[in-house]
């Protein structure tokens, strides 16, 4: 694979692995080479390889594009997976609604790191390192923490059961 990607050129090329046994496996192989541009700070050429079955009628530098969008929906759902709440319930409504909200936690979090916190610099904008997902929801969960604290107690039975309203009016 080294050999492959010892290139200053994007190109097709196939790609065997397991080569001479009974799993071998062929499949074409995207080779894409293109600049950094000064982006993390760095420079110079940034070679990549993607599998590409089914993209041949395709160039080199379109399959890498498919795969940075396919790479940004992960992401999202990733950062979905972090924020969503753990339920045991069976009711699909609710399991939507943790989702939809999970998703919505993502989006401030968006804003508020590339459109307050980046600093503007010549190539685009440097995100603050610091100000991860996780950085966000415990800001989130503490500002819950205070708001929905529980303020009130309800009678019990003394094993945890709220009364019934016949007990509460006979006592």
């Amino acid at each position: 694979m080294a050999e492959r990607l010892d290139t200053t050129v994007s190109y097709w090329t196939k790609y065997v692995m397991y080569k001479g046994s009974e799993r071998e496996l062929r499949f074409p192989l995207a080779v894409c080479v293109s600049y950094q541009q000064g982006n993390r700070d760095k420079h110079g050429l940034l070679v990549r390889a993607y599998v590409a079955c089914d993209l041949a009628d395709r160039t080199p530098k379109e399959v890498e594009t498919l795969y940075q969008q396919r790479s940004s929906i992960e992401t999202a759902f990733w950062t979905m997976r972090q924020a969503r709440a753990r339920t045991s319930t069976t009711d699909p409504t609710v399991r939507l609604l943790y989702i939809f909200v999970s998703f919505l936690l993502r989006n401030p979090w968006l804003i508020v790191r590339w459109g307050v916190l980046a600093t503007p610099r010549r190539g685009g904008r440097a995100p603050p390192v610091w100000f991860r997902f996780e950085v966000f929801r415990e800001w989130i969960d503490h500002a819950l923490d205070e708001t929905l604290r529980r303020k009130w107690e309800a009678s019990t039975n003394q094993i945890g059961i709220p009364p019934t309203y016949s007990q509460l009016d006979a006592g």
